[in-house]
């Protein structure tokens, strides 16, 4: 999608950085296609611990699903969740985190909502983080409808989900996300995350039916519309906040 090229500097700017996109893993999401080669450079906004494993291995503790379901950290330090359906793999979760001092973006709507800078996490400003984080996902769904207007034209219709309240482990955050639904009703393109911030730290977790994404999304919509109500459950049972390593 020639869209998705036009967004890639905006929406980087936006979520604070680039991730690594593991080659091994791009092959098994383009399969028959070969591995593409690794060109994205680290995200420098990220904490160095948090970089040096797939952080996964961290917040997923002992959560499992169900059969014919599982879910692994992905053999990579990118921070990537492999799923696999009945043995076979299936797409992959995506987890950005990203230290408040890396985001003006956030800060700027924490400021707007009333919470002062040395104050984000007291519980007291509760509701207007929560008012921050949908000012975030209101940026979210313009940049990406931006694009979508372009790339889609009149064929492709994008439909924004409102924002609502969520459990991500033990914080309070949102799920959001949009499609992209053509005129027959079908869709072409989907895509959901959740978002929570801790005072400190903000997590994304996103992932997609959508072919132009490198990482983050499964390789058939059905595959992906199929594991929408685990993770929903997945979501709810990480050990977030990202507690200290052990030492």
């Amino acid at each position: 999608m020639l869209g998705w090229m036009a967004i890639a500097v905006t929406f980087t700017a936006m979520l604070g950085g680039q991730l690594i996109v593991p080659s091994a893993i791009a092959a098994d999401l383009a399969k028959p296609d070969p591995a593409k080669p690794d060109l994205a450079k680290p995200d420098l906004a990220k904490p160095a611990n948090l970089r040096a494993v797939n952080i996964w291995t961290r917040v997923l503790g002992t959560a499992k699903l169900p059969e014919p379901w599982r879910i692994a950290p992905c053999n990579s330090k990118a921070p990537l969740l492999c799923v696999y359906h009945q043995g076979a793999f299936v797409g992959n979760v995506e987890l950005g985190t990203y230290l408040i001092s890396s985001r003006a973006d956030l800060r700027k709507k924490l400021t707007e909502a009333g919470i002062p800078a040395k104050a984000y996490a007291d519980p007291k400003y509760r509701s207007q983080v929560e008012t921050a984080l949908k000012a975030w996902v209101a940026d979210y769904y313009a940049v990406f409808k931006d694009d979508r207007k372009s790339a889609y034209g009149n064929k492709i219709t994008f439909t924004a989900q409102p924002p609502t309240r969520a459990t991500i482990g033990k914080l309070t955050g949102l799920r959001y996300g949009f499609a992209g639904v053509k005129q027959d009703s079908s869709i072409h393109e989907k895509r959901v995350g959740y978002v929570a911030f801790d005072g400190a730290m903000l997590y994304i977790i996103t992932t997609a039916s959508d072919a132009t994404s490198e990482t983050g999304k499964f390789k058939t919509l059905e595959d992906f519309q199929r594991f929408e109500p685990s993770l929903t459950k997945l979501v709810t049972g990480l050990q977030l906040p990202i507690a200290k390593p052990a030492r």
